[in-house]
């Protein structure tokens, strides 16, 4: 028996076995629910076999839809490359580029470099947004962007990256952040020492809550947390204010954050590493490199060791 499979049906499929509902699907490419049924369906009758069923509103890939799955990866990572090589026979870098970061790097790290970049290859555009980590591996596999700066903490499961290259930019530590107030010894802090305070954090339902719960229970005790915030500059000035204290990566200190107590923890019992990301097979593309080289330059420039006060 032969088979013929039709790309756009195998990237269906791909797409189904990462969003888990046809809806999902079509609303990431932009066609009706029933239009990607009815595609699936014909990518079903030409494998001759049962590649999903439903379960609920979810549809679950069955083991043959599995096979089919990691075959269609491969496929499309040659076809990548196949991508990045034609454009690194045409030369000079072009864009767009479509570049996803956090916000904590997107304030420190992405201005210089994009702009060094810009300068550098004056006819390549670099259209940034923001994105968690999660958030941009999951554009990534559907197209939605091109390179995107990810993290993952060292105390919890790393990303599930399938079909994803990660190169590592760097290792981040964590600092304690006090009320100007305050006066604590000098060097790092024992953690323990801190369970009674008043914290200031991110949300529950993100990474930087669940490594704080993680390593606060790792030093016996629950962080009562009375103020929560995403954006770090907030987090600052509400420890600025008095109203707690906070753990925060080094890279969101602003220099302008000299009247706070800056602390490191005994043993850095917290640390992101932050990389790199790209769709496996585009390493070779010029576009890619120009940016990610100006990435790697500024990271190195910008993350010195910084020193307490």
């Amino acid at each position: 028996m032969s088979y013929m499979f039709e790309v756009r049906r195998l990237r269906l499929l791909l797409e189904l076995a990462q969003r888990g509902t046809v809806t999902a699907v079509a609303e990431a490419d932009a066609m009706t629910p029933s239009a990607v049924s009815q595609q699936l369906a014909l990518l079903q009758r030409e494998a001759g076999m049962t590649l999903y069923v439903r379960e609920g509103r979810m549809l679950r890939i069955t083991d043959a839809g599995w096979v089919l799955v990691r075959h269609a990866e491969r496929i499309f990572e040659g076809l990548e490359e196949a991508r990045a090589e034609l454009a690194e026979l045409a030369g000079l870098p072009t864009g767009p580029v479509r570049l996803s970061v956090f916000p904590t790097v997107a304030r420190s790290l992405v201005p210089s470099a994009v702009s060094r970049c810009r300068e550098r290859h004056p006819q390549l555009r670099i259209v940034v947004d923001e994105r968690e980590a999660t958030e941009s591996i999951a554009a990534l596999r559907g197209h939605e962007t091109d390179i995107a700066l990810v993290y993952s903490y060292a105390l919890l499961p790393p990303l599930d990256a399938t079909g994803v290259s990660l190169t590592r930019l760097l290792t981040e530590s964590f600092v304690m952040l006090l009320p100007p107030e305050r006066d604590v010894p000098e060097g790092p802090l024992q953690l323990a020492t801190l369970a009674e305070e008043v914290w200031i954090s991110p949300y529950d339902d993100t990474s930087g809550r669940a490594a704080l719960d993680r390593v606060c229970a790792r030093a016996g005790f629950a962080p009562r947390v009375d103020y929560a915030s995403n954006d770090y500059t907030v987090i600052t000035a509400m420890v600025r204010a008095g109203l707690g204290v906070a753990l925060v990566p080094r890279i969101a200190l602003e220099p302008g954050d000299t009247d706070i107590v800056v602390r490191p923890l005994v043993g850095d019992p917290v640390s992101r590493v932050i990389s790199v990301a790209t769709r496996a097979g585009t390493g070779r593309d010029p576009a890619l490199r120009a940016i990610s080289a100006d990435i790697e330059a500024v990271a190195a420039e910008q993350t010195e060791p910084l020193g307490t006060h």
